[in-house]
């Protein structure tokens, strides 16, 4: 799980409507490394309600004791039993818990080793409070996330009833989420400390004594299996005792009431679901960005489930960035999905089996688990986690034109029962044996819907304007160097020139590449373009070079001057998920008036709420443009987003005499990248459209 989780989650939930295990603790355990928790009327049996969020804290190597103040239920007397005890160090365990000692067979229940386990390899520090006068009340759990602190807290005791049965409340609180939160944290937190340090004039805090630990000790040797991880003891515990696993509280997939797929701007998705399934649920989905081929694959995977009655999802992305946003989107289905960045390929595997044996042991009937396309490739997914006849499995690829290079030729998992391939433009440009693998692994491309249907329909319609930019002097001058060196080696070109010169010669191809993706006059074009006002300069996205981090510079130099509320994405900022996730929802909130880019945002970003791109630079892939322009034109009701806006930046080079090969390509890209973009837009012939910028770089091509 990663840190999304926890900032996507509601700020209220009822325990006995919802699995707040799965759907509150265990996504707030699996990313804190402390656990510390207060509460009257405590019971064993809450261990085995939590146990998906105790165990995925567990697992967390840096992860403190969890540290428990409890007051269980007892009379009155009892509570001068215990102080007795306490005083004459004697074992006060049996007063604390009766419910464990009852009987022989009691000592081989889960909840009596567990617990006895964890206190005695200090997993868990647990005291107990008593109140000099009425009850130890609180309930509250408290956190500590990379984000800050977390607090859930309310009505709920920790018992089974008060945590599951019973009609209770429990409030979310996150300190990063506003003062009035932060505030809520610190102030249990503070109080929780006090306690711990020895409590206060009014409530006692008693430690376990010597005997009270010899019990618990003798309780943890009753269990003949050796507890190495908690969940471990959960999951055997369940299976030898055939409980087919808390069936009120089972995960599946279910698609959200507010997805139409059969009618209206959306209904592609049901053509494209049916298509899937006609062809034995396998095949490529070659949907234009924008048109939902997330919701259309999920859509697909819930209808699959309830067929198969037990699923297991594999989704295979190509950034960190697309790992977030489909577990965000896949959260919508009703299930929680392992989100498996930053995970070592030891840690996937467990979670894989986790996964597995939840669906052997009915605890689910949809698992779903996100991982990159090199985790695909790492051996992961073989005949011993698929092969199951418990469940069946199914493999979606995003971005599936990334696979096809001769590694996932070798590498790729060919087992999964049920496969899906995503892709905007499926094939690999200029790699036709890529594209035939692609073929052979999913079939056959079942359903495209493409740029020409989509516009109107779930994307909005746009303008497109081209602004031609000419070279500096001294741009100029080192162009006209770099093109008399490129046609010396010119050679090179050839199919049989020797490996060093060819090398050479593409260098120089390349430098004078990036010299006209960085001309210095697209930053003064830029500038000239932005609205006046920076209160105008709204929902914007800016594209820049990454062969030149000068540029980016540039841009937010003017972003800077002109006080417009900015934030870059690069590589550094997707490293990061707080930060990547926080700068997307502060964009999406209109907190950030623009987003400045290398190429990061050509893949795994939604912001529908985007009106208006600059392409100061562009490379010469087709799906890099189609990506683009889906991604600028999602619809977005909730802004009231009807069009949406796209200002290129070209650059035309002086051409003296016969242009060389490579140059002559890059004037013939930069046309068809015209063509592109203005055969879809609807303004093709005004000022500045696509019909005046053809005839420009035609005008140029027959000079050449």
């Amino acid at each position: 799980m990663t840190q999304t989780n926890i900032d996507y989650l509601p700020p209220i939930f009822y325990p006995s409507e919802k699995d707040i295990d799965g759907g509150l603790f265990q996504p707030v355990a699996s990313v804190s490394t402390t656990l510390d928790c207060m509460v009257g009327y405590f019971t064993s049996g809450v261990l085995s309600e939590l146990a998906l969020a105790l165990s995925s804290f567990l697992k967390i190597e840096d992860a403190e004791p969890m540290r428990f103040i409890i007051s269980p239920n007892i009379e009155s007397n009892d509570l001068a039993a215990i102080r007795q005890a306490y005083s004459e160090g004697t074992d006060f365990f049996g007063i604390l818990f009766p419910e464990l000692l009852i009987s022989e067979s009691a000592l081989r229940t889960y909840t009596v080793s567990a617990l006895a386990y964890l206190i005695v390899s200090k997993k868990i520090e647990l005291k107990v409070a008593l109140k000099r006068n009425g009850l130890f009340h609180t309930k509250a759990w408290l956190f500590k996330t990379p984000s800050g602190g977390v607090a859930i807290h309310g009505s709920s005791n920790a018992t089974t009833g008060g945590m599951f049965k019973n009609f209770e409340q429990l409030v979310l609180s996150r300190s990063w989420m506003g003062w009035e939160s932060n505030e809520v944290v610190k102030s249990l937190q503070k109080k929780f400390d006090t306690f711990w340090g020895g409590g206060t004039d009014d409530v006692e805090i008693i430690p376990m004594n010597d005997k009270t630990l010899e019990t618990i000790a003798r309780l943890s040797s009753k269990q003949t299996r050796v507890l190495e991880n908690f969940s471990n003891s959960y999951y055997v515990s369940l299976e030898e005792s055939g409980n087919n696993g808390l069936n009120n509280r089972v995960s599946k997939l279910s698609i959200p009431g507010y997805i139409d797929f059969r009618n209206g701007a959306f209904a592609h998705q049901g053509e494209a679901v049916d298509a899937w399934f006609e062809n034995n649920q396998c095949g490529i989905l070659s949907i234009a960005t924008g048109g939902g081929k997330t919701i259309t694959s999920m859509i697909a995977a819930t209808k699959l489930m309830e067929r198969e009655k037990s699923l297991l999802v594999v989704v295979a992305v190509p950034t960190k960035a697309l790992m977030n946003q489909w577990e965000r989107d896949i959260s919508e289905f009703g299930v929680s999905a392992v989100n498996t960045n930053g995970m070592s390929v030891m840690k996937i595997q467990r979670a894989c089996k986790s996964s597995a044996r939840n669906l052997r042991l009915n605890l689910s009937s949809a698992e779903v688990i996100v991982v990159t396309h090199a985790a695909l490739l790492n051996d992961i997914f073989d005949e011993k986690l698929l092969n199951s006849s418990h469940f069946k499995s199914m493999l979606i690829v995003d971005e599936v034109h990334n696979i096809g290079s001769q590694r996932s030729q070798e590498k790729f998992p060919r087992l999964f029962d049920f496969k899906i391939g995503l892709s905007a433009t499926f094939e690999r440009q200029f790699d036709e044996e890529g594209t035939r693998f692609l073929i052979e692994i999913f079939n056959k491309v079942v359903y495209e819907y493409g740029l020409d249907r989509a516009i109107g329909e779930c994307l909005v319609n746009f303008q497109y304007y081209a602004h031609f930019i000419y070279l500096t002097a001294e741009e100029e001058f080192d162009f006209e160097e770099l093109t008399a060196e490129i046609k010396k080696m010119s050679f090179a070109a050839a199919s049989d020139a020797p490996l060093s010169a060819k090398e050479r010669w593409q260098r120089l191809c390349l430098k004078r590449r990036a010299l006209v993706e960085s001309a210095s006059n697209k930053i003064e074009a830029l500038e000239n373009l932005l609205p006046k006002s920076r209160y105008d300069i709204k929902k914007s996205l800016i594209f820049c070079t990454d062969k030149n981090p000068e540029q980016l510079d540039a841009v937010n130099e003017i972003l800077v001057r002109r006080k417009v509320n900015f934030h870059q994405i690069t590589a550094e900022e997707t490293a990061q998920n707080k930060t990547l996730n926080s700068i997307i929802k502060s964009f999406s909130d209109d907190e950030l008036q623009v987003l400045t880019s290398k190429r990061v945002l050509d893949e795994g970003f939604n912001v529908p709420q985007t009106e208006t791109a600059y392409l100061l630079a562009s490379n010469t892939v087709l799906r890099q443009w189609t990506q683009r322009l889906g991604r600028v034109l999602r619809s977005s009701p909730g802004t009231g987003k009807e069009r949406a806006t796209i200002h290129d930046f070209i650059v035309l080079p002086a051409v003296d005499g016969e242009a060389d090969k490579d140059l002559k390509s890059l004037i013939e890209s930069e046309y068809r990248r015209i063509q592109f973009f203005s055969g879809y837009s609807d303004n093709y012939t005004d000022k500045n459209g696509g019909y005046e910028a053809c005839e420009k770089i035609l005008q140029l091509l027959g000079a050449v």
